[in-house]
């Protein structure tokens, strides 16, 4: 526990899987804003990520843990370390598998253990919707503080009753990273050979949860109608070589752009006139609020929670029909919609820079239990 005379509260991050995502960005938003003569933040994941050396050189330490399926080595593993280090706080991140990392933590004499929320599921998961739908319900067995990213994840994970008691730990993003120009977005643009073009993006990760082929075939219909469109893709991942394949397979691929490289996100951003991400599911999407502090119109799934409209520039759209996507992907495009969002996303709760004092003293005040 953290004492009068000023020790820092040693809280352990447990990630797993860092090399991308909405939940390392998130926690790492939240590391580089928050007062870290107060707090130590530790990161246990599954191996190397890119973050590595941001964590180390701003004062954290990475672990690499086994994975959560191989069950009692990873507990081991975790045990031993948490005994080790002697935390104050093991957050867990890992959803429906937090309870792995929390057992170890009970088990190691951490007084506090949070299980966080960070994304739902869909029945199109088959067999791995059944296997989060059990586990959800042993969650919390091992927490004793709740947390998430959204009232949807927090409902779907603890139950609405246990969710009253939760930490809404919003997906806060720093707002300075957004402020680009005009001029600059055009010189990116030209730099791209994209002046004279419509930009459809989409940022996250190439996996069943995403929908990419859908939003691909969507876009290959809108471009039978018009000749100014294109496709910009960003992220890797499993679904990766299958999507290329299915641009290939359409004849698309002077239409498509993969960007794999790591570059400033919100260059990104800039190049996009419309953001379109067709999810399964999704606790609360970072890139949507992400998108809305750049003023970029959006169309999200009809399965992401209304929560992450908080600008009013977001439409919902059942994926069910890649036709109607291609015609609503068509008329916002027309509709040349640019908007002020920082302001809207800063009002919502989303500025990191006051979400970081507020997590400081929620830390602060579930240590001093």
């Amino acid at each position: 526990m953290a004492d009068p005379e000023g020790k820092k509260i040693k809280i352990a991050q447990v990630i797993g899987n860092a090399k991308a995502g909405g939940v390392i960005n998130c926690v790492m938003n939240y590391f580089r804003h928050i007062d870290t003569s107060k707090v130590q933040f530790d990161f246990y994941t599954y191996g190397p990520s890119p973050f590595d050396e941001e964590i180390k050189a701003r004062g954290g330490r990475v672990f690499y843990f086994p994975s959560v399926f191989a069950f009692f080595k990873c507990v081991r593993f975790l045990r031993k370390s948490f005994r080790r280090e002697r935390y104050d706080i093991v957050h867990a991140h890992m959803t429906s598998l937090s309870f792995v990392s929390l057992l170890a933590a009970k088990q190691a004499g951490v007084k506090h253990r949070i299980c966080h929320a960070h994304s739902t599921t869909n029945k199109e998961e088959g067999f791995v919707h059944f296997v989060k739908s059990c586990l959800k319900h042993i969650s919390t067995w091992f927490a004793t503080d709740l947390a998430g990213c959204s009232r949807l994840s927090i409902d779907w994970l603890y139950g609405k009753k246990a969710a009253k008691k939760a930490y809404l730990m919003r997906n806060a993003i720093d707002l300075d990273r957004f402020d680009v120009t005009d001029e600059e977005k055009r010189e990116l643009k030209a730099h791209y050979g994209l002046e004279n073009c419509k930009v459809v993006g989409h940022i996250g990760r190439f996996e069943f949860q995403k929908n990419i082929p859908f939003l691909v075939k969507a876009f290959a219909i809108l471009c039978k109608s018009r000749d100014d469109v294109r496709l910009m893709l960003v992220g890797g991942g499993a679904e990766f070589e299958n999507v290329k394949k299915l641009v290939e397979t359409l004849k698309i691929e002077d239409k498509v752009l993969f960007m794999t490289e790591k570059r400033n996100v919100q260059e990104y951003y800039a190049l996009f006139d419309v953001f379109a991400l067709p999810s399964r599911f999704e606790g609360l999407p970072l890139v949507a609020i992400e998108a809305q502090a750049m003023g970029i119109p959006c169309l999200l799934s009809d399965c992401i929670t209304k929560e992450a409209d908080v600008t009013g520039h977001v439409e919902y759209l059942p994926i069910l029909s890649a036709n109607y996507w291609a015609n609503e992907i068509s008329r916002v495009l027309d509709e040349n919609v640019s908007y002020d969002g920082r302001k809207a996303v800063a009002a919502a709760g989303y500025d990191i820079v006051e979400e970081s004092k507020n997590l400081l003293e929620y830390y602060t005040e579930v240590n001093a239990k």
